[in-house]
């Protein structure tokens, strides 16, 4: 994985600090990630933003993501940070379930041992696996020839719709041969 050489400068010219969101869930993994959250903050200049305005559609902080480096910390694989982020369209970002590092639900303890070992494995290997999703992001772009919309429905939510533009349309773009 990458180094994670994310300490903020004041050069306009370096990439902005990683941004950092996390499930801060009532179970001892939403009290790991938090705290793991605040250490890269205080350690290695992330800034932590609130995932719950993520979630209440706060136009100004989508927007500053779909435009940052950005780290999703969840504690379990019910995975609510990831979902947050799919549901805002947001995509493009570094990920990182607890699970998936050996913790478990309600026996992992919650202490400054484990979020330093935590914290040491992500420094050495790299903070999170990139997720990138094929969803449209932004605006829609609609063609008769391409149409984001109209592929993401077919494709990944199985629905077939009719396009604006048309029957015709609608066939060039699934592939199939128009009527003239």
């Amino acid at each position: 994985m990458a180094s994670m050489n994310t300490n903020s400068t004041k050069s306009t010219n370096q990439k902005p600090s990683t941004v950092v969101l996390t499930c801060s869930g009532a179970s001892n993994l939403g009290e790991i990630s938090d705290r793991l959250a605040r250490k890269l903050c205080n350690n290695d200049g992330f800034i932590m933003k609130c995932l719950a305005m993520v979630a209440a559609d706060d136009k100004q902080l989508i927007q500053t993501l779909q435009h940052s480096d950005t780290l999703v910390i969840d504690g379990c694989d019910t995975d609510c940070g990831k979902k947050i982020m799919e549901e805002s369209w947001l995509s493009d970002y570094r990920y990182i379930r607890l699970t998936d590092l050996g913790c478990v639900k309600d026996q992992t303890p919650v202490n400054d041992e484990t979020i330093d070992t935590i914290y040491n494995r992500l420094i050495t290997a790299g903070a999170g696996e990139k997720v990138v999703h094929e969803r449209p992001v932004g605006p829609v772009n609609c063609m008769v020839d391409n149409c984001d919309m109209f592929d993401f429905m077919s494709d990944h939510v199985g629905l077939r719709i009719l396009h604006p533009g048309g029957v015709n349309a609608t066939r060039q773009l699934s592939g199939q041969k128009s009527e003239s």
